[in-house]
């Protein structure tokens, strides 16, 4: 994987995520390599086959966000589009310090990730006045989860993680997704993440379906072949997500997590 040290010009950027105002992404590219990853889409990087080996850190992005973080309010989203603890911050500690300075102000956090680094961090984290950290788990199969995550920690990893979160007092939730047809949809699959999620600590779960992009679908096609049609075609099926979503709600229904789908 090739890191390159760059100069950010802004740590906050507005977001077009519902429930947030700014998005802060102290890394550009992710090594975590997920092939549904709608990023280098979103940050119109062309190497779209490599996807997951180049990662730019942001240097000085905790020094851009103590300035900027005096003129702002709301919800910041740690991570809309890079895993702020993919396995470049184990060194950089990029994140570690934007969270210190997001722990000084007044400014709501949510953080999303894939990874069990975040427990490192739980220290700030507790004295964060406002914070949610949600963890992306959508299999419990490892043979799925290395084909689609590959350079992401395991799902067992991120459960740990979850649960040790959760037990340190801060507030957790699961985003189940994306739920890719015929790859993690069958109910056995939903089942087993639900299962796992109930006894956590998890404050709720969230799911949502795949959402098509021109490079993420060159990365299905290259890894499914001609079974990537089939997936497109489901994803964009109505019928097809109200049956997961059913399943999904009902799922978590029966042990008492509440649930919600994603992006309404």
């Amino acid at each position: 994987m090739k890191l390159t040290v760059v100069k950010a010009s802004r740590a906050l950027n507005p977001s077009r995520l519902p429930g947030l105002d700014y998005a802060l992404n102290p890394y550009r590219g992710c090594s975590h390599a997920c092939v549904y990853c709608y990023s280098s889409d979103v940050l119109r990087m062309d190497n779209w086959q490599n996807w997951g080996n180049f990662v730019e850190v942001r240097k000085n992005m905790p020094v851009l966000l103590a300035k900027q973080k005096k003129k702002m309010s709301g919800i910041v989203g740690l991570g809309t589009v890079t895993d702020p603890y993919q396995q470049a911050e184990e060194k950089h500690k990029i994140t570690r310090y934007c969270l210190e300075q997001l722990a000084m102000s007044k400014i709501s956090t949510c953080v999303q990730t894939k990874s069990d680094l975040i427990v490192r961090d739980i220290d700030i984290l507790q004295r964060m006045k406002n914070v949610e950290v949600i963890f992306t788990i959508n299999t419990m199969d490892m043979i799925i989860a290395s084909m689609i995550e590959p350079g992401a920690p395991s799902p067992q990893r991120r459960v740990e993680a979850l649960r040790q979160v959760s037990e340190a007092g801060i507030k957790t939730c699961v985003f189940l997704g994306p739920v890719i047809p015929q790859i993690n949809d069958s109910s056995d699959s939903l089942k087993k993440v639900v299962q796992q999620v109930k006894d956590t600590g998890a404050g709720r779960l969230m799911y949502d379906r795949l959402r098509l992009k021109p490079q993420l679908e060159k990365r299905l096609r290259m890894l499914f072949g001609e079974e990537a049609g089939q997936i497109f075609r489901l994803a964009e099926d109505k019928d097809w997500y109200e049956k997961i979503g059913f399943e999904v709600e009902v799922l978590c229904d029966g042990v008492g997590l509440v649930v919600e789908r994603a992006f309404g």
